[in-house]
């Protein structure tokens, strides 16, 4: 699966359940992308608006787990998981910064 660095939102978080601090990302307004994640293990992808969802996870696994990603997939506004309890009840505990980040692409190349 190709790497694919796309504009993101990143900000601080704070896990409720253990206190452990960590980033999250969310879609940059007016994104030309989608972010999903995997449940399983966080890792996170991007989907260009318009491409099919279905034909990129069609029979894929996640580069990191390799959880089915028909199974595992979700949308996501904002994508962040707990490194330490793998909760995913948290609060910003700091101001937002557009940065560039790699995702797996999701996208089917003709």
């Amino acid at each position: 699966m190709q790497i694919k660095t796309v504009r993101v939102q990143k900000r601080a978080l704070t896990c409720n359940s253990c206190e452990v601090d960590f980033f999250g990302y969310s879609e940059v307004r007016d994104s030309e992308v989608k972010l999903y994640e995997c449940t399983d293990c966080g890792a996170i992808f991007s989907l260009a608006n318009g491409a099919s969802l279905e034909e990129g996870m069609q029979g894929k696994f996640c580069p990191d787990c390799n959880a089915p990603l028909e199974e595992t997939l979700e949308e996501k506004t904002a994508a962040g998981i707990c490194p330490m309890c793998e909760g995913r009840d948290y609060y910003g505990s700091g101001a937002a910064e557009e940065v560039e980040l790699e995702t797996y692409c999701l996208e089917v190349s003709n």
